[in-house]
């Protein structure tokens, strides 16, 4: 009997490599929104400490008062920015997710696929083997009978 060979190999290869690569891109955009997230809690912590830094002298000049006005407007500023590039991160990854997961499926039953053509294979050869088997078994009691 010839070996077993599952004629969609190739489809399957195809579609084990996107999902490694759906994969991947997942990891690059959890990467990316743990960058963000990262990044904007470093802004808070920097912006409250150097407020409070400025707070805590005991003379504070007009001047001072000003910029930090001035600096508290552009650090809310950017702190939406941080907020909406977390958020646009976050539904990149979840949105990669969905993709990962359709890729995983479509490679699962691919696999599925081939299990089952394996099995069948295999009961193929084993009722190949045992009808050989029987067919020898009766031709040798066949001879010692005509002995």
């Amino acid at each position: 009997m010839a070996p077993f060979r599952f004629q969609l190999e190739r489809v399957l290869g195809w579609y084990r490599t996107q999902a490694d690569l759906e994969e991947e891109r997942l990891r690059v955009c959890a990467d990316a929104a743990a960058h963000a997230v990262a990044e904007m809690e470093r802004h808070r912590r920097d912006s409250l400490a150097l407020q409070m830094e400025v707070l805590r002298s005991p003379k504070i000049q007009a001047s001072e008062l000003a910029a930090l006005g001035s600096f508290r407007r552009r650090a809310k500023q950017l702190d939406r920015e941080l907020r909406e590039k977390c958020q646009k991160t976050g539904q990149a990854l979840e949105q990669q997710r969905g993709v990962v997961l359709a890729a995983q499926r479509r490679l699962r039953l691919m696999e599925k696929l081939r299990d089952r053509r394996l099995a069948e294979y295999q009961y193929e050869t084993a009722r190949e083997l045992e009808a050989l088997a029987s067919e020898t078994f009766l031709a040798a009691y066949a001879r010692g009978m005509t002995e």
